[in-house]
This record gives structure tokens, sequence and C-alpha cells, in this order.
């Protein structure tokens, strides 16, 4: 007997769930409230509840996701969204591990006003989630490092564009799907943890891109199996395609746990799922056995003053706070952009953000102003790699504050360690569905509740020696069970540090002391 459709499943089978459009303007323009069945519908559009844990869901306000294509928002879109955050966000914006910008306490009624805005700079907030393809993660140097393999933004915008333009077809898949497309040196876009990723490589000077599937992270993390197949640009889009019309009609739509690629993977085995691929698009793929030599996370960056190959011109690297960027700073980026006529800025996976189309005589000054408004373009570790969720403050699943938290955690480190100069990565998430890859990082610490004399306290479960390097070499971080109260994190990981620099003899880096630790 076939088993039921969820819940959710029927109500999108009922309409497509992007027409929730329709509600949103009624509810803003004619007052007619949306249905409380489809505010789980306004994710296709980027749009979550704000959860006041005092007073269980505060539906008056919301966090918004804004779309960004290659990662990338120009000058005149900077100012646009510069504009929001500051009318309509209360100054509360987010960069994301998948390259976008979310804005925080967005009402209902100021949606019309917002999407015009939007649309009037060529960017859309329209399936920036749900349950469909979500924003392609890309390189956010694609087109001007020297060092890149090849540039693949036109792929990224024309599978965009094909998905987009097709909405019927693809706005109603069991979850979400993630997909990477990658030409970058040094593989910062993480196609370990992706539904499906295509990864650059040389063989014998024709470039090609290795094919992985089935990744993920949350409850039901994995890395990624090769699919032992090598793909041309020309071949990207159908493969693409073909995964997400196979994903979109044999997933699980009875369990939403059980809903992503990789579960459908697990269930047919590899081959078969590679098999599918071709019959859809009608043609072999090239056999590809060996795994091309792939860069550890922890050299996974772009910081820095570095020369484009666009002649005369530079890109910048910065790092954030963990992601957080208050809605002056945000405007003030804008300023500082057209002040030395660059062109835009584009996010990275780590929430950190890169200036590019900076002439390289005004490259200097740029980057100290963007220094001295607190960005650093030469960052030290802490600052460089920690990220965070969205924490208890907004989200129904966090157990604890995560954004102002991370940012004094950083603080505390870079005073505590000035001169640490390791690469290390910490991730920072309130609940086990772990958004900031605290999974994949040296230090993840998850949001958790523990006791401290009787009284219940905020804490954090310690997962140690996670690590990207293509799918033979990744490995999950593993829980320690050690729960550290959230006022002794810093304290903790300054031990951690004193301990490995006393005892350096026996260990060559500090990710490799952490291997050794017994917690």
């Amino acid at each position: 007997m076939e088993k039921e459709l969820s819940a959710l499943e029927q109500l999108k089978a009922s309409r497509n769930p992007l027409r929730v459009i329709d509600d949103i303007y009624k509810e803003a323009q004619e007052g007619i409230a949306l249905s409380s069945d489809y505010i789980g519908l306004l994710k296709w559009y980027g749009m979550y509840p704000h959860i006041n844990h005092d007073n269980l869901e505060d539906k008056n306000y919301f966090m918004k996701r804004i779309k960004l294509v290659d990662a990338s928002m120009n000058l005149e879109q900077l100012k646009v969204m510069g504009e929001i955050a500051l009318k309509y966000a209360q100054g509360l914006v987010d960069f994301t591990t998948r390259e976008n910008v979310q804005f925080h306490f967005i009402q209902i009624k100021d949606l019309p006003t917002i999407f015009d805005m939007l649309n009037s700079v060529g960017l859309t907030s329209r399936m920036a989630s749900g349950d469909g393809p979500r924003p392609i993660v890309t390189c956010p140097v694609s087109g001007l490092d020297e060092n890149e393999i090849i540039d693949v933004t036109s792929i990224v915008k024309e599978i965009d564009t094909y998905f987009d333009t097709n909405e019927d077809e693809f706005c109603n898949f069991p979850r979400k799907y993630k997909l990477s497309i990658s030409g970058c040196a040094c593989h910062c876009c993480g196609h370990e943890i992706q539904d499906i990723a295509f990864t650059a490589f040389k063989k014998d000077e024709e470039v090609l891109f290795d094919l992985t599937i089935g990744g993920g992270l949350s409850k039901s993390k994995q890395i990624a199996y090769r699919a032992n197949r090598y793909v041309k640009k020309e071949q990207i889009k159908d493969v693409a395609v073909a995964v997400a019309e196979i994903f979109r009609d044999n997933g699980n739509r009875q369990n939403r746990n059980k809903a992503r690629v990789r579960h459908l993977i697990n269930d047919w085995g590899v081959e078969k799922f590679v098999e599918e691929i071709e019959n859809k698009i009608g043609y072999k793929l090239q056999e590809g056995l060996e795994e091309p030599t792939i860069t550890p996370i922890e050299k996974r960056n772009h910081f820095g003053i570095n020369k484009s190959k666009i002649q005369g011109e530079s890109y910048i690297g910065f790092a954030t706070l963990a992601g957080r960027i208050p809605g002056e700073d945000f405007a003030s980026f804008a300023k500082i952009i057209e002040k030395y006529n660059a062109k835009g800025i584009r996010l990275t996976t780590t929430q950190n953000f890169i200036v590019y189309g900076v002439k390289d005589e005004v490259a200097l000054s740029l980057a100290q102003e963007f220094e001295t408004l607190g960005y650093s373009y030469r960052p030290n570790t802490f600052r460089a790699r920690t990220q965070s969720c969205t924490g208890k403050q907004f989200c129904k699943f966090g157990i604890t504050e995560t954004k102002t938290y991370s940012s004094s955690l950083i603080k505390y480190l870079e005073e505590k360690f000035p001169t640490f100069n390791e690469q290390l990565m910490i991730s920072i998430s309130g609940c086990g569905n772990a958004c900031s890859h605290p999974q994949i990082s040296d230090i993840g610490l998850i949001g958790c509740k523990t006791r401290v004399e009787g009284d219940r306290v905020d804490a954090y479960e310690v997962q140690l020696c996670g690590h990207l390097e293509g799918t033979s070499k990744s490995r999950f971080a593993e829980g320690s069970k050690l729960k550290v109260p959230a006022n002794e994190v810093g304290e903790f990981i300054g031990n951690l540090i004193n301990d490995y620099q006393k005892d350096n003899k026996n260990s060559s880096t500090f990710k490799e002391y952490l291997t050794k630790l017994e917690l």
C-alpha cells in the first residue's frame, strides 16, 4: 500500500507553492491575513517566521533571504540592499554559507515595496529557499582569479535561468536541491557537502569537471560520493537538470527526514543513480575513476589584495564577524565602493566577502577604508574562519544565541592569542541542525543546555577534527560528549591552544594536535 503524502506535500500538490505571492499581496495591500497553512510556503520567497522563544512564534516579523545568482551584488544592487537593510530590516543583515544575504525583522506589509526595490536592480528572493533548486554556489572570484581553472559564471547563470524559466517543473521537489559549480583553483565551494557538484580540474590540458553526488550536512550528514564520471562544461546543464528531474520524480515525499538526494542515492546505489542520469541525458559520460587533487579546507580562502586577470584591476577579500553585518556598515559598503569606482561585492561560503573591480592604484586605500570600518583584508585566523548560524535570536530550532556570542568569542581569542597564525575553523551552531557547518570544522560548537550548580545554562557540545579534502580524505568532526558552559568556551579553546603550544614538539600543527585529544 502506498504511503500517504505528508501534510506539506498535500499542500504543495494543491497549488503551485510560488503562488503564495498572491496571498502576500492580499495581506499587504488588502489586509486579508495569510492563512496559517500557507506560512510554510513563504520559504519559496526566502522567508521564515521570527521566533520569540518567550512567546512562541511571532508572526509579525520574518527573516528574508535574497538570492544572489553568482554570489555577487553590483554597485546599484548594493545600494538598494543597503536601503532595505536600514528601512525595513532594523539594520540586521547576515551573510550565509551559501553566498546569500538574509535580512531580519521584515514585515509582510512592506513586501510589495521591497519586491519593487529588488526588481529595479535585477534581484529577487523567489526560490531563495523552499523545495527546489537553491541558489547555485560558485567561486566568488570566478572570472577574476589569475589562477582559476576556468570561469564558470556563464554556465551558473544559464542553469539558474533554466530553472527559473521553467518554474512549474522545478518548484516542487521533495526537499531542497543544492548545487555547486566551481572552476576555483582552491576548491572553495565545498563540493563534498553538496547534493550535486561539478569541480573543475585539468587532465592532459583539457578542463573537465569531477562529478560528485549525495553530499550534505544537518543530522543526516554524508560526504558526497564520486560518480566516477567526468563532465565537460557543455554537459553540466544536462546533468544538473537530469539529477533535478530524477530527484523530483523519485525522492521521498512521505518523510521529509528521508527526502534529500543522498537518501535516494543510498536507496538506489551510486551505480544505478548514475545509470539513470545517463539514461536521462541520452549519452554516456566520460569514465573518471581518478579523483583530482583537492585543496584541504584550511587553504580555501581568497583574502587580501589580489591581482585580477582583468587588466588594471584587483579584487580584495575581507573578513566579517561570523557573517553579521550592521545595516549602517552594509550601506557604507556601497559608499566606499562608489568612492573608489569599484564594481561591487561577492560573498563567500565562509560568510565573508570580496570587493571586485578595484583599480590597482586605489586597492590599498579601499582596503584600508574597509579595515577602518571593521573588516580586515589581513584577518587573523579567528576572524577569518569563525562561522555561526542565526541562532536562538530568530530561529525556532535555536537553543543558544549565536551571532553576538560568536563576535565576543572572536574578540576574546584575538586578544588572548594575537600571534596565533595557524589555520583554524570554528563553527558555532545554535542547535543540532548545524547550519554553520560544525561537522566539517576543526572545532564545532553545537548549542545545548547543561547544569552548573543546579542551574540549567546555555552550553555547547564540543566536536573536533572535521575536515574537507575531496571524497577520500574528508571526515566529519567527532562528538566528544563534552558540554562546556557558554561562558567558559573561550577559556576552553584557549587552554587547547596553550597546551598545543607547550606540546608542539609532538604535533606539527594545531589540527594534528586536535586529532590526538581524548576529551
